[in-house]
């Protein structure tokens, strides 16, 4: 009997493990996009409203992962990267993300423009937000 209750114990110690929470890492969670910077050029873009009938989310996790959702759209139509998930790190201030669909194993560092814990504003191309 002792040994089934020290069993006990132990699974429920590790089964209410919390993740390792950073207080500083507001980016974790779910963010909508809004609207976005399209690229056009080198250095211009033309501004892209997402339409409120449809969703675009990328959730960041406190793991270091990301992923990108879509509710009644396409990654063609409205996308933050367009390939679904990968990795991120916070890098002085601003997100280094790494995904599947870029060129460079590397990633790429996006400038973080301002962040709230209602409003995440990022700058990818260095032109528009």
């Amino acid at each position: 009997m002792k040994k089934l209750l020290t069993l006990a114990l132990l699974s429920l110690l590790f089964a209410c493990k919390e993740d390792k929470f950073d207080p500083d890492n507001l980016i974790v969670g779910k963010w909508r996009l809004i609207s976005y910077c399209k690229p056009t050029g080198t250095n211009s873009c033309d501004n892209t409203t997402v339409p409120d009938s449809k969703r675009v989310f990328v959730e960041f996790s406190s793991k270091g992962s990301f992923t990108e959702t879509y509710k009644s759209t396409i990654p063609v139509e409205y996308a933050f990267l367009g390939c679904g998930g990968g990795g991120y790190e916070m890098e002085n201030g601003d997100v280094r993300i790494r995904a599947l669909c870029m060129s460079s194993s590397n990633g790429q560092l996006i400038k973080i423009k301002s962040l709230t814990d209602k409003q995440l504003i990022l700058m990818p191309f260095g032109t528009g937000e």
